[in-house]
């Protein structure tokens, strides 16, 4: 199953959960309009005319119904609408400082920039339920550019690095799959459901409280008709709650054992995560947060104790043997029942069977040479690509078996590599991106590497911050150390820092940094990708509420390629020919190829923009296309791959890191 199966798996979710809430919403319905006709009835009101289904009060009872109900979506999302940070708030957890000396908070925070190196997906903010000491955590957000995690206190002390791994990767599949989104909206929609209970609620407590400061004959004939009312949608708003429980339980079992396959094909060891779930089975996962119930979809492990038709994880048991199934046996015959590295053979030779209907049959956990792609670390020059060289009877919108199939997907050695590159980052660059002006200063540095800007050059355009002037300066003499590849890395790293700016801070530092990229009168595709990304971060993402597809988009999609062709090893004379068969198989009547005076990254950043209206068909199909584009001058970029990248942002497709292996050594 790929990426976008996965992401098609979430919106087949997000389809039934909109059903379930309609059911669940006509069966409250049904229940305040059986409840008005019983008072009507048993009052003066009605003389017993129309039915139980319908009669003189039920226009009214839908319309209250559908207001409450809708009225309580409504305000939960506003309270939502702030995303991850809200439900942090919510919760009440502690932001971890990027800075944090804490031994067990400085692990979480490197297991996530690894996660996030491997996967291209920019690292979460963390927080930590510091009175939790439980087993749990859970992600939450909007989007990935977004998102937040929160673990428990009882997570950071209980786990081993190898079983936080595990539990990191689980979380990470949930941004890739698209649950965020769908746990959000979950989030909403029960808060709509619960709303005729605690309207019940709210009418009780008011007659409880007119009864209790009425005197003498008032007391006695207080209006005990709307406490009866009230108990009675009380008694309704269970049905809410039912459902509401029904729903998550439907929704969130799927999710999990998907999420728990996935953390498994991330590590390659399934006893890390298996030995979180069996901690979980001996510690218990249970929060004591008042919130736990609504969170309950969204975690790790079981929030509270539920019945098994409500419970909205599968048994620890069956969660263990779908991943490491020897897994309880081993322990059971061990002193401790801490996971052994060196006994885990089995498990690996079973995970092979497990994930086979999961994880791309062509990937291997040790990639070799003959698959890989070689890059060159020059941008102006490039290292022959055989392996997927382009042949002109080759299929131009086929996906390229080596790089548009790796959406979403992220194996054992993009983790191994993202390790090894997060441990090369120079110390002066670690600490720098430890708080959020050292992160600008840090991507200061890297367009100033990338340039390779005079040192009075930089302090002419930071006149009035020389200390931050000679920070940048510094910082860039240190990347000089390292290979172009650590360029995007190191942005991602960067991203979550800058977070934290208000909306006029953000749009600030953007007009700045895009300044100092014109110092030298033009833009790199290296420095137009780097723009991309961080602004795809840091600023509102536009709410897209429509879908187009991609023979719509036609002009767009001419411009993408032709503009990629121009940067390529094509001979100019070729050019057309290759464009033509490029888009042949996408449209019809392929429109005309862009004038040379066209062919700019301004006119390309215009065209990338129409493609957030894209159906999810047509994004594959643009990430194909462009993959496929880029390799069909038989050679590859290293520019190349960071647009390839920049563009799979844009469209929500994160595409993880190339290996360090297949990079080759060279510095700018």
């Amino acid at each position: 199953m790929d990426f976008f199966s996965r992401q098609e798996a979430a919106r087949r979710a997000t389809v039934r959960l909109v059903v379930y809430f309609v059911i669940a919403v006509a069966l409250i319905f049904q229940g305040v309009n059986s409840l008005l006709y019983l008072l009507a009835v048993t009052s003066s009101y009605d003389t017993g005319s129309g039915s139980l289904l319908w009669h003189a009060w039920s226009a009214q009872a839908l319309a209250g119904t559908l207001i409450l109900v809708g009225g309580g979506s409504l305000l939960e999302w506003l309270r939502l609408r702030e995303g991850g940070k809200a439900v942090a708030d919510i919760m009440g957890a502690r932001q971890i400082d990027f800075a944090t000396r804490h031994p067990l908070e400085r692990q979480l925070l490197n297991v996530i920039e690894e996660m996030s190196i491997a996967s291209g997906v920019s690292p979460p903010v963390t927080y930590v339920l510091d009175n939790e000491q439980a087993v749990n955590a859970f992600v939450a957000g909007y989007d990935s550019s977004q998102s937040i995690l929160v673990v428990t206190q009882g997570t950071l002390a209980q786990l081993s690095r190898e079983e936080l791994q595990g539990v990191i990767g689980h979380e990470f599949s949930h941004i890739l799959n698209g649950d965020m989104r769908l746990n959000m909206r979950l989030l909403a929609i029960l808060a709509g459901i619960l709303a005729i209970g605690q309207m019940g609620g709210f009418l009780m407590r008011s007659v409880s409280d007119t009864r209790h400061h009425a005197r003498g004959k008032d007391r006695n004939n207080a209006v005990p008709a709307i406490f009866i009312f009230g108990l009675g949608l009380w008694v309704i708003g269970y049905i809410g709650l039912f459902f509401g429980r029904l729903i998550k339980a439907a929704v969130s079992r799927e999710r999990e054992r998907l999420a728990d396959a996935a953390s498994v094909q991330f590590t390659r060891y399934p006893d890390g995560l298996a030995g979180a779930l069996y901690k979980i089975s001996l510690n218990g996962s249970h929060l004591a947060n008042l919130h736990a119930e609504e969170m309950s979809h969204m975690c790790f492990g079981e929030s509270l104790a539920f019945s098994q038709i409500f419970a909205t994880h599968p048994p620890i048991d069956e969660r263990i043997k779908a991943i490491a199934p020897t897994f309880l046996t081993r322990v059971k015959y061990q002193k401790s029942p801490q996971p052994n590295p060196s006994a885990n053979n089995g498990s690996r030779a079973e995970l092979s069977e497990l994930m086979t209907g999961f994880a791309p049959t062509h990937h291997a956990a040790t990639p070799t040479a003959a698959n890989r792609p070689v890059v060159s670390g020059d941008t102006n020059q490039a290292i022959e690509y055989e392996a997927v060289a382009f042949p002109m009877t080759q299929t131009p919108s086929a996906p390229s078996p080596l790089i548009s199939s790796r959406v979403g997907d992220v194996t054992v050695a993009d983790l191994h590599s993202a390790q090894r590159l997060h441990q090369k980052i120079p110390v002066e660059v670690s600490r720098a991106l430890q708080n959020t002006t050292g992160a600008k200063a840090v991507l200061f540095a890297l367009i100033a590497y990338h340039q390779k800007t005079f040192a009075n050059t930089i302090q002419e355009f930071f006149s009035e911050q020389q200390t931050f002037a000679l920070w940048v300066q510094q910082l860039s003499e240190q990347l000089q150390t390292l290979d172009d590849c650590f360029a995007l890395p190191i942005v991602d790293l960067a991203l979550p820092r800058l977070s934290i700016l208000d909306a006029k801070a953000a749009n600030e530092f953007l007009v700045e940094l895009r300044r100092f990229v014109l110092l030298n009168d033009e833009v790199s595709v290296l420095e137009f990708s780097l723009l991309k990304i961080i602004e795809q971060h840091i600023l509102p993402t536009p709410t897209v509420f429509t879908s187009q597809a991609i023979d719509k988009l036609s002009s767009a999609v001419a411009q993408l390629v032709a503009t990629l062709l121009q940067y390529g090893a094509h001979p100019q004379a070729q050019r057309a020919a290759v464009y033509q068969q490029l888009l042949a198989p996408i449209f019809t009547i392929v429109p005309p190829i862009p004038s040379d005076d066209r062919l700019t990254l301004k006119e390309l950043d215009r065209a990338l923009k129409q493609f957030r209206y894209l159906t999810p068909d047509g994004k594959k199909t643009v990430i194909n296309l462009v993959a496929t584009t880029i390799q069909s001058d038989g050679v590859l970029h290293l520019a190349e791959y960071e647009l390839l990248r920049a563009i799979a942002a844009l469209l929500s497709c994160p595409l993880p890191l190339l290996q360090l292996e297949n990079v080759a050594s060279r510095k700018m």
